[in-house]
């Protein structure tokens, strides 16, 4: 029996996107702290080879171990804030310094 041209399975792109804001707040929590709100998600490890330096101790988190994003929600005195200024911290560090 021939085989049918057509696939059977749903093509991906004629689905209804899926809603993933409740999954991404599971992820990115607030914590209050001294110098204001921050935005900290953790972050796994992964394999694109990027190096990024530490706030904390100044040495490099590498994107292949766990660590922690973290960025203020608000400011005073015109310092950066929101996802353009978010750092790479140790989860170490980040739990020591803030």
């Amino acid at each position: 029996m021939p085989r049918s041209t057509s696939s059977r399975r749903k093509n991906k792109w004629q689905q209804a996107p899926r809603e993933l804001s409740d999954s991404v707040n599971g992820l990115r929590r607030s914590r209050n702290l001294p110098d204001g709100t921050w935005s900290v998600q953790n972050v796994a490890g992964n394999s694109h080879g990027k190096v990024y330096v530490c706030p904390g101790c100044g040495q490099n988190v590498a994107s292949s171990t766990p660590h922690i994003v973290a960025w203020r929600q608000a400011a005073d005195h015109g310092t950066e804030v929101g996802v353009e200024s978010r750092r790479h911290w140790h989860t170490r560090c980040f739990q020591r310094f803030r």
